[in-house]
């Protein structure tokens, strides 16, 4: 049910343009994916859509607008990812589910990780767009707070925190997995490497546990 989801809403994100404001966007997340933040120009943007190069400005603020546009499409792809780990699965469990949810997204949608998490803009992005990316890390740290209260992890630190090394840690190999690094270190065992990574996360919050209280939560 959750990959249906997602596909539905990929399929929605490459539908063809209803209006002027959408046919920017499909254009820049056109030029996105296949040349890069850097190839992304109101010149280029204007010549896909058949416009001026002015007009894209009646819609947006400027190309950093655009690209922080195009970076909440992929902030609510994720979203789907994680919103699609079994509820039913324990503490633990879905802590794993989550962090493998995470690395499945950029895998499968490297031009969206790619400019949601490894490019810089000069432009902040609106207030309403940090709260969506701030609501994305939420969706984790219920996931965390949920095996805190099973006493299943530690619970001597803030959920927050605990739920930025998750996404810290898990976003390391999965960075190092798109841009090709390794393939190059470790071909064919990205998702082992992966694992690997879990199991030192939940290991280490479990032995933080106090002795009576190991154990609890599988």
């Amino acid at each position: 049910m959750a990959t249906k989801r997602v596909i539905r809403l990929s399929a929605r994100l490459a539908r063809r343009s209803a209006t002027p404001k959408e046919a920017v966007l499909d254009a820049a997340r056109k030029l996105c994916f296949a040349e890069g933040v850097d190839g992304v120009s109101a010149r280029k943007i204007a010549r896909e859509v058949g416009c001026s190069a002015t007009a894209i400005y009646l819609y947006y603020r400027n190309i950093d607008d655009v690209l922080h546009h195009l970076r909440m499409e992929g902030h609510a792809l994720l979203a789907e990812y994680f919103r699609g780990v079994d509820h039913s699965l324990s503490p633990i469990d879905r802590l794993r589910e989550t962090g493998r949810a995470y690395y499945r997204f950029g895998v499968e949608h490297p031009k969206y990780y790619e400019l949601m998490f490894l490019s810089r803009f000069k432009d902040a992005p609106p207030r309403e767009f940090v709260q969506q990316e701030v609501f994305t890390l939420l969706l984790v740290r219920d996931v965390v707070k949920e095996a805190m209260d099973a006493r299943a992890i530690r619970t001597d630190v803030d959920p927050m925190t605990l739920a930025n090394a998750l996404w810290s840690q898990v976003h390391g190999v999965t960075s190092l997995a798109i841009s090709g690094l390794l393939i190059l270190t470790a071909p064919g065992r990205e998702h082992e490497l992966v694992e690997v990574v879990l199991d030192g996360i939940v290991n280490a919050w479990r032995s933080s546990l106090p002795a009576l209280k190991r154990g609890r939560g599988r």
